[in-house]
């Protein structure tokens, strides 16, 4: 099942030249990775410094290979300098019905 993946970011102020090639540069990478479809990037119009990208995948399993790579990884600590706070993800799965095999599980 398809799945759409929010990565939420919240930067310092300045340095928007080096974090825009950052982000391209994860994006790139994200592009030759088995299961990737696409994804954007989002500024927040009204705090400049928040950003969310939205990038798509086959399925989770694809997601996670690529979120746990060692090259992701090392492009990603490009951005820390950068970063407040932690990176936030959410996961949603595309479709009409929920993950069944989740809610099988909740009381």
């Amino acid at each position: 099942m398809p799945v759409k993946v929010l990565i939420k970011r919240r930067f310092k102020e300045g340095h928007v030249n080096e974090i825009n090639k950052v982000i391209k540069e994860i994006r790139f990478g994200a592009m030759d990775q088995e299961g990737y479809i696409t994804s954007e990037t989002m500024w927040d119009h009204e705090d400049p410094f928040r950003v969310v990208i939205v990038s798509n995948w086959r399925r989770i399993e694809y997601w996670n290979e690529w979120k746990n790579s060692d090259l992701r990884r090392s492009i990603e600590q490009k951005l820390q300098e950068f970063l407040i706070g932690e990176t936030e993800y959410e996961i949603f799965s595309l479709g009409v019905n929920p993950p069944l095999e989740k809610l099988k599980n909740r009381p």
